[in-house]
């Protein structure tokens, strides 16, 4: 994928986070709000390092709000799809942020080639599964993960732009 690349939509921009060193993962270009910090150096790296390199981007709506990150899908899921993972401040949700940083970054994943996009939320999380439907994501069934948690599974066809 383009090393340097600056998405926007007149309302949010996605920019690249950039990685801190070798297998540790992206940290933001940005501080974040602490919980988002947490979250963001705890639990996606170790995800995505698990399943392949991702790319990461910081979402800005004026001033840092949350990140978006594609990686290649897990096992199960088709070449060319990718996993799409976001997470907005709490003080930035129920203004469409997360559903435009969504939408941008489907497009850049049509453009680097990506066939699909693929969601995983919390099974019983209506305010995310939200998110996917209005990025244009049909739901297509439940996943149950090792650690007995169920998540829904959301996928978009992505066109080549």
């Amino acid at each position: 994928m383009r090393d340097e690349v600056k998405l926007c939509d007149g309302v949010v921009t996605l920019a690249p986070l950039h990685p801190a060193g070798p297998g540790a993962g992206p940290r933001p270009e940005a501080p974040l709000p602490h919980d988002l910090h947490e979250r963001w150096h705890e639990e996606l790296p170790r995800r995505w390092r698990a399943h392949g390199p991702a790319r990461a981007f910081g979402i800005r709506a004026g001033r840092p709000v949350g990140t978006v990150a594609l990686r290649p899908a897990p096992a199960g899921f088709a070449a060319g799809d990718v996993d799409l993972v976001y997470v907005l401040h709490p003080e930035a949700r129920g203004r469409g942020l997360a559903t435009r940083a969504v939408l941008l970054a489907c497009a850049y994943a049509g453009a680097e080639g990506a066939r699909r996009a693929v969601i995983l939320t919390p099974a019983g999380r209506p305010a995310a599964a939200a998110v996917a439907h209005r990025a244009g994501f049909a739901r297509r069934g439940q996943i149950s993960h090792a650690d007995g948690t169920l998540s829904d599974w959301h996928v978009r066809a992505l066109g080549r732009t």
